[in-house]
């Protein structure tokens, strides 16, 4: 359905009476809610299907890589028209965030829209073959009929074009109302509680930095020595005997060196890695060293002593590392949760404030007097709350600048 002629070239020209008494009349605030915002001058009628994806996401995510993440849990076809891919209800995990949920679900409008629970529908595996997005579209198109159109793709003007024709003043004055308001709900509508976005290395304090840096120095100048001795027992003939211990000794503490010197590099210069990476890791190499210092070589074991006294070194010097890794992990964890019950906090309340001012209006006198006195109750004890926990907050902030 489209507009033609005058209608659509010059649709001031078709104005009522009713509809310019109602502009000089009505305030900007009842223009919006009694008139609307906009006009349609073209649309369809027929059917529409939506596939909403609803995804946990970090602050660090962007459009291309959630993409890709769609894409990898859900198919190609996913972002496109196409609907060759069975359809079903799922749920899955981003690839980036192990954690992070990511689900769809499909909502059609017109037509006998009862058909499209079948998408997904469990049960005998030839029925999940059958009941493919495809095969219940074609079915469900048939059932589209003039008593059960839906209105979509509109292509809009906004109303102050014709409350210009009326009243220019009006039509500025709500032009910029509607447009301070969309400003304002548009910026209380972004995404403000995100999922937790990982520990970095590169975030972790400066004080941990310090342990972990000073703890493979201490290690490696400890493995250095260990090194030399072996090294100067392996250049004299005569503990040729015992080549083959001083041997193991040598490379248990050239191994532990390099080991030590690869987390002194990824603590101060990596900028990508995640701190449950290196933790990872590192238990890894930790369990290796313990299954190394446990090594029952040559006659009663002569030859793995020594050795194994430094694989249990390189042991201990890894779970310390560990253990002061998981501290700042775990603090990070129980911050990042701190944040998000403050920001779900504020949610709830934007969301109570836009209820009020949308069903005030609808209440009578008496309920309204009885809701908004228990509304002013509630939030002066908000109010009070917040104000101490506000100055809990400064003054704790003065401590830390001081």
């Amino acid at each position: 359905i489209t507009t033609r002629g005058s209608f659509r070239t010059h649709p001031q020209d078709h104005l009522t009476e009713d509809f310019k008494t109602s502009v000089k009349d009505l305030s900007v605030e009842d223009i919006e809610s009694r008139i609307g915002v906009f006009y349609a001058i073209k649309l369809q009628l027929g059917g529409m299907v939506k596939r909403t994806y609803v995804m946990e996401a970090t602050e660090e995510d962007n459009e291309s890589k959630i993409t890709a993440e769609l894409q990898s849990a859900f198919g190609k076809e996913c972002l496109g028209a196409s609907l060759d891919a069975t359809a079903s209800f799922e749920s899955g995990r981003g690839s980036s965030n192990k954690v992070a949920k990511v689900r769809h679900e499909w909502r059609a409008q017109g037509g006998q829209t009862d058909l499209w629970f079948k998408v997904g529908a469990t049960g005998a595996e030839e029925q999940s073959e059958v009941s493919t997005a495809t095969d219940i579209a074609r079915e469900w198109a048939k059932t589209i009929d003039s008593t059960n159109e839906y209105p979509f793709d509109f292509e809009l003007r906004p109303v102050w074009e014709l409350i210009q024709c009326v009243d220019k003043d009006k039509a500025r004055e709500f032009k910029s109302y509607l447009e301070d308001k969309w400003e304002k709900d548009g910026n209380r509508h972004m995404p403000s509680i995100f999922f937790p976005t990982k520990l970095r290395i590169v975030q972790l304090p400066e004080a941990s930095k310090t342990f972990i840096l000073n703890t493979c120095r201490a290690h490696e100048v400890a493995l250095v020595e260990q090194s030399a001795h072996a090294q100067r027992h392996l250049d004299n003939p005569i503990h040729f005997i015992d080549r083959k211990r001083y041997k193991r000794l040598r490379e248990s503490a050239d191994s532990g060196m390099e080991e030590v010197l690869e987390i002194r590099d990824i603590v101060c210069n990596d900028l990508d890695m995640k701190v449950e990476e290196l933790i990872e890791t590192l238990e890894c190499q930790s369990q290796r060293r313990f299954l190394e210092s446990r090594r029952y070589l040559g006659m009663w074991g002569n030859d793995s002593k020594n050795s194994n006294k430094v694989q249990k070194l390189n042991k201990a010097v890894l779970d310390k590392i560990i253990k002061r890794l998981n501290i700042d992990l775990n603090r990070h964890e129980a911050v990042e949760d701190w944040h998000n019950d403050l920001d779900e906090c504020q949610h709830e309340v934007y969301e109570a404030m836009e209820w009020f001012g949308d069903n005030l209006d609808c209440m009578e006198s008496e309920e309204k007097r009885q809701n908004i006195t228990r509304a002013v109750e509630q939030v002066k004890d908000i109010q009070g709350a917040l104000a101490g926990f506000l100055t809990r907050l400064e003054n704790e902030l003065e401590g830390v600048d001081t």
